[in-house]
Formats: structure tokens, sequence, C-alpha cells
């Protein structure tokens, strides 16, 4: 007896007259897996599991029309577009990043709907197979929301590729595409940035040739050692090294009760130093106006002069004379006693600095 829990899922308003959809019942999802214990992503795939219950899965006749439609909409567009002989009669190479608007004529836009529709379509009915392929390998350090994800990435490309003209089913062809972006996934390993795959199979050469020449020499290689080894250069080893760092994310809790997070311990960029080096200039200002307030108003103006103090620069024993209107040879004695009553008191200095 057919179940009717959930309705059907057309393809467009305008074809729906012989799709037989729910040849194969929609079902309950499936018990999550004791692995994901987290509350928040316990709720999400049950969530993803009750929305993936809502597309019926398609029984082999129902895809063998739905297949015949996609394959007689590409062809429309094929011949719409003046593709060349031998392009594949794919959504991939049909529509090419073309839309609906890139098309004038209303036969060729129909097409494009129905294709969309039919694409929509086969992706919905088999989310439950990247599932029931991801829920393989939940115990092998990856959440199965990640594999999920991955799984359904694959199921994507798969749809994209799939050529309807050749007879076969779509599950079979999207069985590969799934388990090839899950497998790349468990190589990529738990990273919360994806790394390139060719970067991952480099880490990985590097990891091998690291244990390799450690347990030759007793000890670790150095970076020229692992480039000559891997016919690299020593920047780039240094640079997989870095990337092979696993992230550390700033949410992760430094005590037990998660009040202190590693976020809040980071040193600002715009505030790396310590907290008690932003008071040095100012107490070495106050101890410069102490030493200073020994000093006549001349002597303090001609010494700030000649060596710049509070000034861009400082200035020439001759510019200081045309600005008070002395001698310069004036300005040098007046510069001389100055210094020399300084050097007489010293041994304050130490006092004034605190120490």
């Amino acid at each position: 007896m057919r179940d009717t829990r959930w309705p059907d899922r057309p393809v467009s308003a305008e074809h729906t007259d012989d799709l037989d959809f729910a040849e194969q019942p929609a079902r309950a999802p499936e018990a999550l897996p004791a692995s994901d214990s987290g509350g928040d992503s316990l709720s999400l795939i049950s969530h993803y599991f009750r929305d993936a219950a809502h597309h019926s899965l398609l029984g082999e006749r129902a895809e063998r029309r739905l297949s015949t439609r996609l394959n007689r909409a590409l062809r429309v567009l094929e011949t719409h577009r003046q593709l060349p002989p031998g392009t594949p009669r794919t959504l991939r190479d049909v529509l090419d990043g073309h839309s609906e608007a890139d098309f004038r004529s209303p036969h060729a836009r129909r097409a494009v709907r129905l294709a969309l529709a039919c694409r929509r379509t086969l992706i919905e009915s088999n989310l439950r197979l990247a599932v029931h392929l991801a829920r393989r390998h939940v115990n092998r350090g990856i959440p199965l929301t990640d594999l999920i994800q991955d799984g359904n990435i694959g199921l994507i490309k798969a749809v994209e590729r799939f050529a309807p003209d050749k007879g076969f089913r779509l599950s079979t062809y999207a069985y590969w595409w799934i388990s090839e972006e899950i497998r790349r996934s468990l190589k990529r390993g738990r990273r919360i940035v994806r790394t390139p795959e060719q970067v991952v199979d480099e880490i990985r050469a590097l990891q091998a040739a690291t244990h390799k020449l450690q347990q030759a020499s007793g000890q670790a290689p150095s970076a020229r050692e692992l480039a000559s080894h891997l016919d690299t250069t020593p920047e780039r080893v240094e640079e997989l090294r870095g990337l092979s760092v696993p992230e550390v994310s700033t949410e992760t809790p430094l005590s037990d009760s998660e009040d202190i997070r590693l976020g809040d311990a980071l040193a600002s960029e715009a505030h790396h130093t310590q907290p008690d080096l932003a008071l040095v200039p100012r107490d070495q200002q106050r101890l410069m106006d102490d030493i200073l307030s020994n000093l006549t108003d001349r002597e303090r103006d001609i010494l700030c002069r000649r060596f710049g103090l509070g000034l861009p620069e400082p200035e020439t024993l001759q510019s200081i004379s045309e600005h008070l209107g002395i001698s310069r040879e004036r300005v040098r004695q007046i510069e001389k006693g100055a210094l020399a009553k300084l050097r007489s008191q010293y041994a304050n200095l130490a006092s004034l600095a605190g120490n």
C-alpha cells in the first residue's frame, strides 16, 4: 500500500502527469549514531534527516522517465547553443553557466526550467544515498555533519555530470562521486580551513619523509635534507610544515568551567606590548622635567634646542644665537655651564629615577 505521509515532489507544475516519484515511499529518519553526542550536532542532523525524509526515493521507472525528460531538455538546449558534435549531453556541458535569461527562445527557456527542475529532483531524491555512505565513516575523526556535507557535494557533482542518454541509473553513477568526496574529506582531516588536495598530498609525503629520515639517522631531519629527499626547496618544506599544523579554535576553553576561552587570552595586535610599558614614556618625561628644573630658563631653553628635546631635530649654535640675540660663543658657554651643573648633580639622578 502506498505511503502518503509526504506529498510527491513534482518536477514542475506542467510536468507531473506520469512521474511516479513515490514508487518507494518516504520513511522516517534512521537512528542517530552514538558517536555524535553533541547536542547542537544531534539537533542539526535530526533536522537534516527530517527534511531529507520529505523527498521520496525515485523508483527505476520514475527515474527512467525523469532521465528521458532531462535528456530531451538537454537536446533542445544543445541545438539552441549550436554545440560542436561530441559534446557530452550533461547539465555541466550543455548549460555551462548559462541561465534562463541567456536564451531568447521561449522553447529554450522552458527547456532550461525543465532541466533545472530535473536536476533538483535528482539531487533531493538521492539525499539519503549520501547519508547512507557518510554513516559508514562516523568513527574516523570527522563529524557526521561534515561527511554528509561532502557527500552532498559529490552528489551534486554526479548530477551535473550525469548523462541520461547512457541508459544507466543515477544512483549507480553517483555512488562513486559521493564515495570519492567522502574519501577526500577523510584525507584532509578535521581542518577548519580547507586545504587543496594536492597540498594535502605534499603534506603527507613530507610527513612520510620526515618519519623515514628520522628512523634512519635517529634525529629530526633538517629542511634542507627533506627538500633534497622530496626534490623541492627548503622554503617549500617550511611552508608545508606551517600548513600541516592543525588549527585551534579561539573558542577552545582554557578551564574546566569554560568561562575563559583561548580567544580571551590572545593579545591584540594593536596592543601587543605589556601594559606597564605604555607608562615608560610618561615616566621618562617626568624624570626629564625634574632634571631640567635644576637649570635656569635660559639654560633649559638652550639645552632643549641643542639636543632637540621636544623638537623635531637639534638646532645649531648659529640658529640659537640668532633666536636669542646673543653670540655663538655665549651660547656655547651657557651650554657648557648647564652640562657641568647637571654632571655635578648626577648622583641625584638615581634617586630621581626611583632606583
